[in-house]
């Protein structure tokens, strides 16, 4: 037989001692499974007795450890599934990022918030040491933890339960000591001292304080690793270490690390290393959040006298929509989601051709409305005092987006549509043929708008504002979305009727780059800022769940100590795993 010969568990057969032997894969795909690769078998064939150090490390921001390069942190990564951006809960509370440890579900489910254990639901979603002993009551549990709070009310389903209140080190020697002993099976280990430094210094690798936590915890860890390898019975033993953090804390990082969503939050960023000789390096990157755009643009703030806006007298009528040609409109926008990230825009115009917003005034205007955009379109028709709504998407989140909108002559059934798309994504269509004739001889104008009512200010900054007088099919419109400039070779260039980068980074005009050589006139108090932010980022919704989580380690323990959960656990973890499983054949 072949040695050192990777092997995929999915309905493929193996040549076994001249017999076809076929092996299918059980009947459930992992929840998460990493990319194919070419592996090197790691394993024996001899079944080894599975067995889980588990460590808690309070307060470890994820991008603090992996910098601190602490060396045995560092070296379990060597044969782990590991990520330096798992996403912990948003309420740092360590009663309840404790519990997403220990019961492998969410706050909403288990019910402890904060620091408190009040209504709690452990009844029915309760700490994973139970569902261990209801299934595998031979496997002995362990816990040694450094905060009272931990020790008096999550782990006291342990076998052992030792609490050494904040000294990690009496908890490093106890944990040690279980760890010789013979009947050790899961053994949980909990420190405090980095979070404790980070309340009190700042939680980030630059702070001296928090640097040296982190070592001496990871020397701590050290001494755990020596101790599960210095047992005698080791060698028939298959261990996982299992080293996390339960929440980051609370620090300022620089803007250009901030992508706006959950994955940049200081607080939330957590780790999850899953090591064991069966794994080789499989690391759990960042997923694509957006590209960088870079520049120097106007900001386009608040109203009438105070207003910095900019307009363009269109004398020649540019602007105007051709009935039987159609129109299209596309700006990169970055929208200022307020100091509290509170979305109070309301009918806010930054784009507009109309003389104002008031219902019954022809002409269109690009309007901010909660967190996203929409195009209004007031008409001339008799009997219609109304405005038309067509709704773009959210947009109000800091970083900049493309919005485009299309106003789109079907020339066989003698219609006009408007069509909008957010980042190259369409969004919306509406017919709005029986509103009669767009046109007017309104300035065409960026910023606020002038009309009869209270509305919020814009907060904002435009560029790459491009009108053309054609409209691009869907693709077109997605390709190009995300460029940060006017690419040479996009299609409809040559049916641009005014093109303003807007990033002239000096002067009072924003120069038009198209033939008709027509500038925006800055007006106000205006300013030229450096900005410096995501582009067309991935929508947030969700994002937490490409990455591992607290609710995922017990789970994966279960699984590595072969308890089957079940599906009336009703748990919301996932097991992380590789397609492949090695074998070495002797």
């Amino acid at each position: 037989m072949q040695k050192n010969k990777s092997i995929w568990l999915n309905g493929m057969t193996v040549l076994l001692l001249g017999g076809l032997v076929s092996w299918t894969a059980c009947n459930k795909e992992p929840d998460r499974v990493l990319e194919r690769g070419d592996y090197t078998d790691t394993t024996s064939a001899i079944v080894k007795n599975p067995k889980v150090l588990f460590v808690i490390i309070d307060g470890a921001r994820g991008q603090s450890v992996r910098d601190a390069n602490a060396p045995n942190i560092s070296a379990l990564t060597d044969h782990a599934i590991f990520s330096w951006n798992s996403v912990t809960d948003a309420d740092i509370g360590d009663l309840t990022t404790w519990a997403d440890l220990l019961t492998g579900v969410h706050k909403a489910k288990h019910s402890i918030e904060g620091n408190t254990m009040d209504n709690n639901n452990l009844n029915n979603f309760p700490v994973f040491f139970k569902r261990i002993k209801e299934r595998a009551p031979g496997i002995h549990i362990a816990a040694y933890s450094s905060s009272d709070a931990l020790g008096n009310n999550l782990t006291t389903g342990a076998d052992i339960n030792k609490v050494f209140a904040d000294n990690d080190e009496a908890t490093t020697t106890a944990a040690v000591a279980g760890l010789a002993a013979d009947s050790a099976g899961l053994v949980m280990v909990q420190y405090n001292n980095v979070d404790a430094s980070g309340k009190q210094y700042g939680y980030d690798l630059s702070v001296p304080q928090y640097r040296n936590a982190i070592l001496q915890t990871d020397d701590y860890i050290g001494k755990l690793l020596n101790a599960v390898k210095a047992r005698k019975t080791y060698a028939g033993e298959n261990w996982m270490i299992v080293v996390v953090s339960n929440h980051g804390g609370a620090y300022t990082i620089p803007p250009t690390e901030d992508d706006h969503t959950i994955l940049s939050d200081p607080k939330t960023n957590g780790f999850i290393i899953y090591s064991t000789p069966v794994y080789l390096p499989s690391f759990i990157d960042k997923p694509y959040t957006g590209n960088r755009y870079i520049g120097k643009g106007v900001h386009l703030y608040g109203t009438d006298a105070n207003a910095v806006y900019a307009t363009i007298d269109d004398v020649n009528r540019n602007y105007d929509l051709k009935d039987t040609r159609g129109m299209a409109l596309e700006m990169k926008i970055k929208v200022m989601p307020g100091a509290n990230g509170d979305y109070t825009y309301s009918n806010t115009s930054v784009l507009s051709k109309r003389a104002s917003l008031d219902p019954g005034v022809q002409g269109w205007a690009i309007v901010l409305n909660q967190k996203g955009w929409q195009l209004n379109v007031g008409q001339n028709a008799p009997g219609r005092t109304d405005n038309m709504i067509v709704n773009g998407a959210d947009i109000s989140d800091g970083n900049w987006h493309d919005i485009a909108a299309q106003f789109v002559y079907d020339t066989s059934a003698q219609t006009m549509h408007v069509r909008t798309f957010t980042d190259g994504k369409f969004n919306n269509d509406i017919n709005i043929t029986g509103y009669g004739n767009l046109n007017n001889a309104a300035p065409l104008r960026l910023g606020y708008l002038p009309y009869a009512g209270s509305y919020p200010a814009p907060d904002v900054y435009i560029t790459e504002l491009k009108v053309w007088d054609s409209t691009a099919t869907d693709q077109v419109i997605s390709d190009y979305a995300c460029e940060t400039s006017m690419s040479a070779t996009h299609p409809l260039r040559k049916q641009l009727t005014g093109y303003w980068s807007a990033t002239d980074g000096q002067g009072a005009v924003l120069k038009d780059k198209s033939d008709n050589l027509s500038d925006f006139k800055l007006n106000g108090p205006y300013g030229w800022f450096n900005f410096n932010d995501l582009i067309c980022p991935a929508s947030p919704a969700n994002i937490a769940q490409l990455m591992p989580q607290p609710i995922d380690v017990s789970r994966q323990i279960l699984d590595w100590l072969q308890v089957s959960a079940d599906l009336r656990w009703n748990l919301d973890g996932k097991v992380w795993t590789t397609r492949y499983v090695s074998m070495n054949n002797n």
